[in-house]
């Protein structure tokens, strides 16, 4: 009984003593509370920007596409590191330039990365600054498209077949297969009328993609209807002001 006590004793001191003392003090880090609570997922959102590194990535953009090489292998391989490093304010300005680029020079590189900087905007007026809507329903075309019955259904289908043998650098095959979807369309779809006008010669391969977003529905400013031949840096550096203004509007227009 006596051990007992002896253990009993020291055990209740400790506890009173621990009673006593103050609690511990709360350390308060600095966040960047932009980056919401869980800074692991917000590392697969864009920063808002812009950013210092926009302003290379534009400046290449723009030589390479005076010398002609916009729709080049290299170019692509940049603009993967340009959209995955860039603001939000550059992909919103990238994303309806580079699907134009896309559908113009016949490169569905082009549109696959108009597409990926696309899903980079989550700011809603950079959204709507960058016509981020509207590149998006355009890439859905490419590839689920418009669901319709009878003919009209099959003439979409085959020009998403048409557009992914094109992708897959079957270009060939794909005029063929587009050539037929066409005549499917035109036979079979009455209310199928051709795309409107727009700077892309019939001839190649740029119309394709042309006639499969016009079957599919997405919008006319995703394939130039009605529009010149698009001079991409200018429409970028333009966009690039537009999302500018729609996020720090008081610095935009008071420098």
């Amino acid at each position: 009984m006596s051990k007992l006590i002896l253990i009993i004793v020291p055990l209740s001191a400790a506890l009173l003593s621990c009673a006593h003392e103050a609690p511990p003090k709360v350390v308060i880090h600095d966040r960047d509370w932009e980056k919401g609570l869980d800074e692991d997922f917000s590392q697969a959102i864009a920063p808002l920007g812009p950013i210092d590194s926009d302003q290379n990535a534009y400046d290449l953009i723009r030589r390479r596409e005076r010398e002609h090489a916009l729709g080049s292998r290299l170019t692509a391989t940049d603009l993967d590191e340009i959209i995955n490093n860039s603001s939000q304010v550059l992909a919103s300005a990238l994303a309806l330039p580079l699907f134009k680029a896309g559908v113009y020079l016949g490169q569905p590189r082009l549109l696959d990365r108009g597409c990926t900087a696309a899903r980079r905007v989550t700011h809603s007026a950079l959204r709507s600054a960058g016509n981020i809507e509207a590149v998006l329903q355009a890439c859905a075309a490419l590839i689920t498209g418009k669901q319709s019955e009878g003919g009209c259904g099959e003439g979409q289908q085959k020009l998403r077949e048409a557009y992914a043998l094109l992708a897959g650098e079957k270009g060939s095959e794909a005029g063929r297969a587009a050539a037929d979807a066409v005549r499917a369309l035109r036979d079979r779809c009455p209310k199928m009328t051709a795309p409107l006008r727009t700077p892309v010669d019939p001839s190649t391969r740029g119309f394709l993609i042309v006639w499969t977003l016009h079957a599919n529905d997405a919008p006319p400013v995703s394939f130039l209807a009605g529009e010149i031949a698009p001079n991409t840096a200018e429409a970028i550096n333009e966009a690039f002001l537009r999302g500018v203004q729609a996020v720090h509007p008081a610095t935009a227009h008071n420098p």
